[in-house]
């Protein structure tokens, strides 16, 4: 099966951002139960933006009025490696952590199949801060997402092109080479 993607997809990515931003903060106030908390904008937080094109990294830059500074990340995984598919994210946020300090939070967004957005923040873990001894099943999430990693890397590595992606499995998701 072959994966066709219109030229309508960065549009409707870059007009979800916003709304979604907001509809996440709303969400955060919610959950602490305060509606107090400091007023927040897009540009208080890095981002990790999906790198499915130059024009959503533009069109999200320019929607929510980030600098390159707050998606650095993302334009440097996208200038090394492109698009990679929904999960380069994660090759963002990895990119995100070794670049240094950056700001105390992160928003991270990802867009799939169907024109599906995730967003979601997150807060950077400070050498300062007291080291928590990690239970069991947190060492069993880690060699998952150790995994998860490796695997995601040795698809990377791997050529392709945009012309040939098929889907490997009948059932929902899956991967695309």
């Amino acid at each position: 099966m072959l994966a066709n993607i219109t030229k309508d997809v960065p549009q409707t990515a870059i007009k979800a951002i916003s709304p979604m931003y907001q509809q996440l903060i709303d969400s955060e106030r919610a959950k602490q139960n305060n509606t107090k908390l400091p007023t927040s904008v897009p540009s208080d937080y890095d981002w990790a933006i999906h790198p499915g094109g130059a024009s959503i990294l533009q069109g999200a830059q320019q929607a929510i009025k980030l600098t390159d500074d707050h998606i650095r990340a993302s334009l440097k995984v996208y200038q090394t490696c492109g698009n990679t598919s929904s999960p380069t994210v994660l090759i963002v946020l990895d990119k995100l952590r070794r670049m240094g300090r950056g700001r105390d939070q992160v928003i991270a967004t990802s867009f799939g199949p169907g024109i599906m957005i995730e967003m979601f923040t997150m807060r950077r873990c400070r050498d300062e801060e007291p080291v928590v001894p990690v239970a069991p099943q947190i060492n069993r999430r880690t060699q998952v997402w150790s995994r998860l990693r490796s695997k995601l890397v040795k698809i990377l590595e791997q050529p392709w092109s945009p012309h040939k992606l098929r889907r490997v499995d009948s059932g929902v998701g899956g991967t695309l080479h």
